[in-house]
């Protein structure tokens, strides 16, 4: 099963709400999950355990005082779903390079927990490889491209001529940022808690660096802030006070760095997670062609992992099916014609029984095999 909040279902606000809750996979209390917490979405993808319907778990998953529940998807719309989030089909920003990562190291902290049982490391090797043959094949998006890069073009058009950008945050989000933005007239200044951190990342695009501390303290004049840290409301009013000149903030933090209505009230414009909705919306209805072979595709890779891990499941008892036939017939027959017909009586059955492990999971075709002796 799947349960999560995501920035197209949601927004900001719920993803700070679930991330505040849940913030890591001990919260969770289950013994075989894998939690996926980004910028972007917060999902859990998790065997679900016997005696609990989804329905329960949904419940305990969804923060108290919240009314609006999480989206929750099991067994095959489950697996769907986590190809299409590993595929960055349900980015905001789709094609953007970073999710495949975060997913395949999502799973890798799982594991190193021995989290994973088999059926949820099935589904997550399925949707990586997925995710790959839509990388290799549908041109979805350049290289490099981030969440950031809705944000770009109106940073760049609300800036004056050789503007000076702070970018807070020296991670994997603000390295990205950094890299966007090296090759245009802007001068950049990276903030860091670590000014190390902050140093390395300058150096790869000619710009300055600068401890958070003495950025809070006394600010060089800035005509653009794009914020990457997980430090809620890092500029609040009194910084704002302190930034003069600055004209717009891209705000890419969970939680949101920059406090609900102070940006407003000082006349600067914020760039968030919330407001770059219309801009992914636009992008992806140019790439509508592209969109429909990448979801076919997912179909297609995905129907035959499921056939995969079926055949798996029921190889034994149908290895059994087939020798039983083959057992009735071979008293009356040459070896090799006996064992052609009774694949052919085999097949009708076992055609049967992966249709009804398809429609009403393994336990229902494990009834039929139990009633059969096959089990």
């Amino acid at each position: 099963m799947l349960i999560g909040v995501s920035h197209r279902r949601g927004g900001a606000a719920a993803l700070e709400r679930w991330q505040a809750a849940f913030p890591g996979r001990a919260s969770l209390g289950l013994p075989d999950a894998v939690l996926l917490s980004t910028c972007n979405r917060w999902d859990v993808v998790a065997s679900l355990p016997e005696g609990l319907s989804l329905t329960e778990l949904r419940r305990r998953l969804t923060p108290r005082g919240v009314t609006a529940q999480p989206y929750a998807y099991q067994g095959e719309a489950a697996m769907e779903q986590l190809a299409r989030i590993a595929a960055s089909l349900d980015s905001l920003n789709l094609g953007e390079d970073q999710i495949m990562k975060q997913v395949r190291e999502a799973f890798a902290a799982a594991q190193a927990d021995n989290a994973v049982g088999p059926l949820t490391a099935f589904a997550f090797h399925t949707a990586l490889r997925i995710a790959k043959r839509i990388r290799r094949e549908v041109p979805l998006a350049p290289l490099n491209t981030s969440l950031f890069s809705l944000a770009k073009p109106e940073l760049l058009a609300a800036l004056p001529p050789q503007a000076t950008v702070a970018i807070l945050g020296a991670g994997e989000v603000g390295a990205l940022v950094v890299k966007a933005l090296a090759a245009e007239a802007v001068k950049l200044i990276v903030v860091n808690r670590s000014l190390e951190r902050a140093a390395r990342l300058a150096a790869e695009c000619g710009g300055s660096c600068l401890v958070l501390q003495a950025f809070q303290e006394s600010p060089p004049r800035v005509a653009g802030l794009v914020c990457a840290t997980p430090v809620g409301e890092l500029i609040d009013g009194a910084m704002l006070d302190r930034l003069a000149g600055l004209k717009i903030i891209v705000d890419l933090g969970v939680p949101r760095n920059v406090a609900v209505g102070a940006a407003e009230r000082h006349g600067v414009r914020v760039l968030d997670i919330d407001s770059l909705q219309a801009a992914g919306a636009r992008r992806r209805a140019t790439l509508t062609d592209r969109l429909a072979l990448a979801e076919q595709l997912v179909h297609e890779e995905l129907e035959q992992a499921l056939l995969e891990w079926l055949e798996r499941q029921l190889g034994p008892s149908i290895k059994k099916l087939r020798d039983q036939y083959l057992a009735t017939i071979a008293e009356s027959l040459p070896p090799e014609d006996a064992a052609r017909l009774a694949h052919r009586f085999a097949h009708i059955p076992i055609k049967g029984l992966r249709a009804l492990a398809r429609a009403h999971g393994l336990e229902a075709a494990q009834t039929f095999l139990s009633e059969a002796g096959l089990a």
